[in-house]
């Protein structure tokens, strides 16, 4: 490929840049990118291919301010057989230049597709993973790419590469926050993140639901308070103990006289620069056992290697009950109770009834009953 010109570039080149990698957290990814570079680049339009790479449909196609009709025509009846294709990686090339005559003329549906066009493209590809093809598209009767036009989009290619990376680092992350936020769904369980101040940065729909409420624990002004003063002061004291790294397990009384709440106040996970500004300190997981459909005491028996009345005590306890409560529900002794407890203890490798908890909800879904 002939040396390009260093000092080819569009003439707001920063401004395309900054809309590239920007765009990349909006709620339409790439959009807002493709319009400026389709501005710069004085073409029609500017289309986004974004697919795995033996995929015989395009996982993303995108072109701000065309009509929807025509990428839908193309990624069912044209994709698999466009000829601009297979291109030398991160080169961008000149669709007339690279697709022959001859090869059109083999290929009628896409020859009258591409009539009235002029396409510049390059493919970047993240080996065995994702290919993307960014296209630049002019009608013919405006005037036609020039070299100049291929040494600009191609001065784009290395910061493109590297968008590339980062939106399928973003995509998995975002994909395996979905999963996560689903399996605590079925859990039932109340999630908050709270950054160092102690106000609220993110929460589930359980968490809401618990939080609205104001039984015992409400969000103001988003921060999380409680009608016992006590427990406050022990959330407070929790975020400023940045070296603490154990989980502090609550009860929430409920002036309602509903059951209590379950609380679990544990450090948020990820680098202390983040947490130390107005990143995510702390996790707050809410358990209301009145919602929380009970754990099945013989799946928690297999999985854990207890007795039939181990796995029921350990099962009570995760379901939020007291010891005496379990007694009770269990028409046992609280001497009996704790012996379980010391047994479950032993062949857990916990030390602690909130470490036993703790254990039962991460072992979730799969251990729950289903109610009707």
């Amino acid at each position: 490929m002939p040396e390009l010109n260093p000092q080819a570039e569009y003439a707001d080149t920063s401004g395309v840049l900054a809309a590239l990698f920007s765009s990349l957290l909006d709620k339409e990814p790439w959009s807002a990118f493709l319009d400026r570079l389709r501005h710069e680049a004085q073409a029609s339009y500017a289309t986004l291919i974004l697919t795995p790479r033996t995929a015989e449909q395009p996982g993303m196609i995108l072109t701000p301010g065309a009509d929807p009709s025509v990428g839908a025509d193309y990624a069912s009846r044209l994709f698999t057989i466009d000829p601009f294709t297979g291109l030398p990686e991160g080169q961008v090339a000149s669709f007339r230049e690279f697709v022959s005559e001859e090869a059109l003329q083999r290929n009628p549906a896409f020859r009258d597709f591409m009539s009235s066009l002029e396409v510049l493209g390059v493919d970047i590809d993240l080996p065995d993973r994702l290919q993307l093809r960014l296209r630049l598209t002019r009608a013919v009767h405006e005037p036609p790419f020039a070299r100049e036009d291929i040494e600009r989009l191609q001065q784009l290619v290395p910061h493109v590469r590297i968008a590339l990376q980062l939106f399928e680092r973003l995509s998995s992350v975002e994909t395996e926050q979905q999963i996560y936020a689903g399996a605590v769904a079925q859990m039932a369980i109340g999630v908050v993140i709270l950054n160092r101040e102690g106000k609220a940065m993110r929460l589930n729909s359980q968490a809401s639901a618990i939080l609205a409420k104001s039984d015992g624990i409400s969000l103001r002004n988003d921060t999380v308070m409680f009608e016992n003063a006590d427990l406050g002061r022990q959330l407070r004291a929790r975020l400023a103990d940045t070296q603490n790294t154990e989980p502090l397990t609550l009860r929430i009384d409920r002036p309602s006289g509903a059951g209590d709440l379950l609380l679990v106040i544990s450090r948020a996970p990820g680098p202390d620069h983040v947490a130390a500004g107005v990143g995510p300190a702390a996790v707050l997981f809410l358990t209301d056992p009145t919602d929380t459909p009970p754990i099945a005491a013989e799946a928690l028996r297999d999985l854990l290697g207890l007795t039939p009345g181990e796995a029921e005590v350990a099962a009570r306890l995760a379901d939020g009950l007291s010891l005496a409560e379990v007694a009770d529900r269990l028409g046992i002794s609280p001497n009996t109770v704790r012996a379980h407890l010391r047994s479950i203890f032993g062949k857990t490798g916990v030390k602690r009834q909130s470490q036993l908890i703790q254990l039962v909800h991460h072992s979730l879904p799969g251990l729950v009953h289903s109610v009707s």
